[in-house]
């Protein structure tokens, strides 16, 4: 499952259009269609939004992606990873790690994304 099944399906759940949960989130119904469709990546901030607005945990629209067993990951090599994560910049990342996503460079806002994702995941869990 990915990103644009879920929207769709929390929305078909809950008995709205597109209209309607387009205007409620602040986007062009064409944009929550391309969500929808995984024609865009919806943003960390729309993610959030959608999970307020449906009212369900942010990792509703993650269920179906393949799960990651943190623990074997952790090598020296990505503790460092991890601190750094926290602690430097995006500009000072961006300087010290070569960060691709499908062979393409994170971008700044890309980079913010993650970090707003993460640090959202870690409130839920306290």
């Amino acid at each position: 499952m990915d990103f644009g099944r879920n929207f769709k399906k929390i929305r078909l759940q809950r008995g709205m259009d597109q209209k309607d949960v387009a205007a409620a989130l602040g986007i062009s119904p064409a944009f929550l269609s391309k969500v929808e469709n995984n024609k865009k990546q919806p943003s960390i901030d729309l993610i959030l939004n959608a999970a307020d607005f449906y009212k369900v945990d942010p990792g509703f629209f993650f269920k179906g992606r393949n799960e990651v067993n943190l623990e074997s990951l952790m090598t020296e090599k990505n503790k460092q990873f991890i601190y750094d994560l926290e602690h430097l910049t995006n500009e000072e990342l961006n300087e010290k790690y070569d960060i691709r996503m499908d062979e393409k460079e994170l971008s700044d806002n890309e980079l913010k994304g993650i970090m707003a994702y993460v640090r959202s995941l870690r409130s839920i869990d306290q």
